[in-house]
């Protein structure tokens, strides 16, 4: 009887454990479950958020940039200037959230105003924060803005240790667009074209192309941003050549060895069938105080050979066909701001062998090839289908602005500035280091003056 009575206590007893455990296993599953519910709904609520931030930052930004209401410069302005006094807004809802803006302002480059708008969108407690900023250009230059060291208006492509230190863009969106490999970098952000679609990071990994190792290793914070639109970048109109008047008897100038001569500025300007220098001949330009124009059909330097510009004014030169090489120096000694080159002749426009040129270019139609440790220090603007910057090219151009031109930079090539290209690649150890164009004032005239204005910015 007692050990009945034993038995039947201890099965009640594991019972009593089995429910206990089951009990407490059962508490912890659906704690399990209710944990990883909470999250994904978290992870929801945070995208979510971050559109509802980068809404508030866009309706914002277009305000402001497109100005539906036309306002005056200044009535726009006052707004900002209000907005920024006021602090944070007040929330304005928008679907299942709301968000509130801020704005800051701060000084750019060349005399720029940045206002940097800072939108937090909140959704269900989880909050999320995109900002955006806006470039008050002052009037001046009609040049399309310039904010990156590297743009390319489709294909992008860096191999073998090519390094770009600041921003670097692309308008395209097409896949393997994009191809880094064996230790490029990007020593900056880096977006793509316009991505809106709901798979946006899994568009981006079509459009990128990251060989050997992530893309942590490739742009310095890992991120690949998108742009809100694309960009254009058209090519001023290039000019019509002056009619100028010939002197008579001297309609051409050849120089050889020791041999020196000089334009004077008492013969104003003038149009010369041909220019040749070669073995070390030296021809100087007297320019004034004012602008001198001088047109040549064919200029041809070589050999150590210097032209230099005399005076503190301006000289701009019209010609058709162009060549310079080993160790030829044009304005070596003189400043940027003294030379503008029109070069309006078609084929290939080439700089080689330790050449030297300082001052702007605009090309018509001819291909641009700079190499073998050539020094070019000005701007370049070219309608041109190519451009070439090879072996050991060292070159201060402060911007390279080649929309219709493949732009390939190779084998130690180093460009200051910033370079906007059809296309770009960049191999061998080629490098672009990010120089504000838009703080020099000579050699941009060409695309004409505007007033003061708006512009989108980049992500932050």
């Amino acid at each position: 009887m007692d050990l009945c009575r034993n038995e039947h206590g201890n099965a009640l007893l594991t019972v009593f454990v089995v429910v206990v455990v089951l009990t407490f296993l059962g508490a912890g599953l659906m704690q399990y479950a209710m944990g990883g519910y909470r999250q994904q709904i978290q992870s929801e609520r945070r995208a979510m958020a971050y559109y509802v931030a980068r809404s508030g930052v866009d309706a914002f930004v277009s305000y402001v940039v497109d100005n539906p209401d036309n306002l005056s410069l200044d009535g726009m302005g006052s707004l900002i200037d209000g907005a920024v006094l006021a602090g944070q807004s007040d929330p304005t809802p928008l679907g299942q959230g709301s968000f509130r803006i801020s704005l800051a302002k701060h000084s750019g480059d060349a005399g720029s105003e940045v206002i940097v708008v800072t939108s937090q969108g909140a959704v269900g407690g989880v909050a999320e924060t995109v900002r955006r900023s806006i470039i008050l250009t002052p009037g001046g230059s009609a040049t399309p803005p310039v904010d990156c060291a590297v743009f390319s208006l489709g294909s992008l492509k860096m191999h073998n240790h090519a390094l770009v230190t600041g921003d670097v863009g692309t308008n395209s969106t097409a896949e393997n667009s994009v191809v880094f490999s064996n230790s490029a970098w990007i020593n900056g952000t880096f977006s793509v074209g316009p991505v809106h679609d709901p798979g946006r990071s899994e568009k981006i990994k079509k459009i990128v192309s990251a060989w050997g190792s992530p893309m942590q290793s490739r742009v310095d914070n890992g991120d690949v941003l998108t742009l809100p639109e694309e960009r254009s970048y058209p090519l001023p109109d290039f000019p019509a050549y002056p009619a100028l008047p010939t002197i008579p008897g001297e309609t051409s100038i050849s120089l050889w060895g020791s041999q020196t001569d000089c334009i004077e500025q008492e013969k104003g300007d003038v149009w010369y069938s041909r220019i040749d220098l070669a073995n070390s001949a030296r021809l100087d330009i007297e320019v004034g105080h004012g602008t001198r124009r001088i047109r040549v059909d064919s200029l041809s330097m070589s050999n150590t050979t210097k032209i230099r510009i005399i005076g503190e004014g301006r000289l701009i030169l019209y010609v058709k066909d162009f060549h310079m090489s080993n160790s030829a120096q044009l304005n070596a000694e003189g400043s940027t701001a003294k030379l503008h080159m029109y070069h309006s002749g078609s084929g290939t426009l080439s700089f080689s062998n330790s050449s030297v040129f300082r001052g702007s270019m605009f090309i018509n139609e001819a291909a641009l090839d700079l190499a073998n440790s050539t020094s070019v220090t000005g701007h370049i603007i070219t309608g041109g289908p190519q451009v070439s910057i090879s072996n050991g090219v060292s070159a201060d151009i402060r911007m390279i602005y080649a929309p219709n031109a493949d732009v390939q930079l190779s084998n130690s090539a180093e460009l200051k500035g910033a370079l906007i290209g059809k296309t770009v690649t960049l191999s061998n150890k080629a490098k672009v280091t990010w120089a504000d164009p838009s703080g020099e004032g000579d050699g941009l005239d060409d695309f004409g003056s505007a007033p003061a204005s708006y512009a989108r910015g980049l992500w932050h």
